[in-house]
């Protein structure tokens, strides 16, 4: 028992702590500002910068496979 309640608060704080980083990394990318008030240079940026994030986080579970 429990180590079943084990395994399953390693899976929600597994799922809580994605949560929190990807937020992080969309207002680090806004530069906290509301997508709605910034202009089209802004957003495109912002956009670039998710992308970069998430090329980042794909290399790095590519990795921890590797090694």
């Amino acid at each position: 028992m429990d180590r079943m309640l084990q395994m399953f608060l390693n899976r929600l704080m597994g799922r809580v702590m994605n949560m929190v980083i990807n937020k992080g990394i969309n207002f680090a990318a806004n530069r906290g500002k509301d997508p709605a008030d910034m202009t089209d240079d802004e957003q495109g940026q912002a956009r670039a910068g998710r992308e970069t994030a998430q090329k980042a986080r794909k290399i790095s579970r590519a990795s921890r496979k590797l090694f």
